[in-house]
């Protein structure tokens, strides 16, 4: 009898404290989750610097005979975003952002401009030479970045100025911040790709930093949200993000642009995981 009752106790007093571990990592795993939003977006990059034809809009180069396709200045980006809401209007992010972006420049589009040539003892046909003269140039970037940002949520300003209150699943949001952006650079000539100059890149004749090439810069953009189901929303946004140095396209030009900047639109979904997790919990509740 001693022996049954000891191991009913012994079973209540084990299901209590599986009951309560449960408990209290649900009751973490909720605390974990609160106003946290994970997002993901692909958009397209525009660069803008010394090698760049127009300011807005982008340029293409068709019919080349030393290679299969047309070089795009546009070009594509990804990032994954993770963000932490502090109260009502403000919040917190870190964002990593990968791609490319790109830039051509043809003769007339120089004139009156220095043009930059780097190695100005090279003999034509040998790697580093270009003709400033008669020729122009282009550049691909392969970059890597991460960001830290303030967002702020500009819905209730809004409707102060307009009077009238903005509809609850929809958020307009201005974000600002820095970040530190990794990268290589290939500068080649527009019209036989020959090799002009570059960063980051490791053969004899693209040696230009044994380093990986970094560079600081200041994020500014807004972005759209529609909550379009419980805790997922369609985001697109349009950030400016600029360098303090001239050295993204590999040209550094007297008279030139001067600090590069580059602009990502892109469309992607966020995940509110509090809102997510909640509705899960309700799921539960009726089945």
């Amino acid at each position: 009898m001693k022996t049954k009752l000891s191991l009913i106790i012994a079973v209540s007093v084990f299901s209590f404290s599986f009951v309560s571990a449960q408990d209290n990592n649900e009751i973490k795993m909720k605390e974990a989750f609160k106003n946290w939003t994970i997002g993901f977006n692909y958009g397209i990059t525009k660069f803008n610097g010394d090698i760049s034809q127009y300011t807005f809009a982008s340029s293409k180069q068709t019919d080349l005979r030393y290679q299969d396709s047309d070089f795009q200045e546009r070009r594509s980006a990804f990032f994954l975003s993770l963000e932490k809401k502090i109260d009502e209007n403000v919040s917190i992010s870190i964002e990593n952002v990968s791609g490319e972006f790109a830039g051509l420049r043809r003769p007339n589009e120089y004139k009156g401009y220095e043009i930059n040539v780097p190695y100005s003892n090279v003999s034509p046909a040998m790697p580093g030479y270009f003709d400033a003269k008669s020729s122009g140039d282009k550049f691909v970037n392969s970059f890597n970045e991460t960001d830290i940002l303030l967002n702020y949520n500009l819905n209730s300003s809004i409707s102060k100025l307009i009077k009238k209150e903005m509809s609850d699943n929809i958020s307009i949001i201005l974000k600002v911040g820095i970040g530190y952006n990794v990268y290589r650079s290939l500068r080649t000539d527009l019209y036989n790709d020959n090799y002009i100059y570059s960063y980051g890149y490791d053969e004899l004749t693209k040696n230009e930093s044994d380093d990986p090439v970094s560079e600081s810069v200041i994020v500014g953009g807004t972005k759209l949200k529609y909550e379009f189901d419980k805790g997922v929303s369609l985001v697109l946004d349009y950030t400016i993000r600029a360098t303090n140095s001239d050295k993204w396209d590999s040209s550094i030009m007297e008279g030139g642009q001067g600090y590069d900047r580059y602009s990502i639109i892109s469309l992607g979904l966020a995940y509110n995981l509090d809102k997510i997790n909640k509705t899960k919990e309700i799921t539960k509740a009726k089945d």
